[in-house]
């Protein structure tokens, strides 16, 4: 085969290797950031799921309160003490802030578990998009580099040049 040919027919496999290789890593990206999109949506899943189990907490806790807090008042009653005076008073006062303390703590963590999830939503949407563009850089890379490597192997190839006339064809 001629020597030009040759160099032509290498030229174009370093386009198509440049070619696959930018295809695959565009596809790398893609997928990247697919599996960044599903992430964040398994996120925000657990995210709302973990508000939705501490608003239960909390309804179960403040039930537990409130029937602790029935138990006293009716074992201040059987014991003839009054409890809507003096230390009684006080100390059903008491139990009620606890409750609403318990409550508010068992939300808050509720809430700050969702917040959490919702960050590493946040993240794993910021790492697609990121990989996804990567890709896009890389494959940009890659077809340079095939032109580049096509066009080195072009001009380096041998050709025929035809003997010097002194000017005269």
């Amino acid at each position: 085969m001629d020597p030009v040919t040759l160099s032509i027919i290498a030229a174009v496999f370093a386009l198509m290797g440049s070619g696959v290789a930018a295809y695959s890593q565009i596809r790398q990206g893609q997928t990247a950031e697919a599996t960044g999109r599903y992430n964040a949506r398994v996120a925000e899943t657990q995210a709302a799921s973990a508000r939705q189990a501490a608003v239960a907490d909390a309804e179960t806790k403040r039930r537990q309160m409130d029937r602790v807090l029935g138990t006293q008042r009716a074992r201040y009653g059987a014991s003839g003490v009054i409890g809507s005076e003096g230390s009684p008073l006080l100390v059903m006062m008491q139990s009620e802030e606890e409750a609403a303390l318990d409550v508010a703590r068992v939300r808050a963590g509720g809430e700050a578990q969702a917040y959490g999830l919702e960050s590493e939503a946040r993240i794993s949407k910021f790492r697609g998009r990121q990989a996804k563009r990567q890709g896009y850089l890389g494959a940009t890379g890659s077809m340079l580099t095939g032109v580049s490597s096509a066009i080195g192997v072009y001009q380096g190839s041998p050709t025929k040049v035809p003997a010097y006339r002194g000017g005269y064809d």
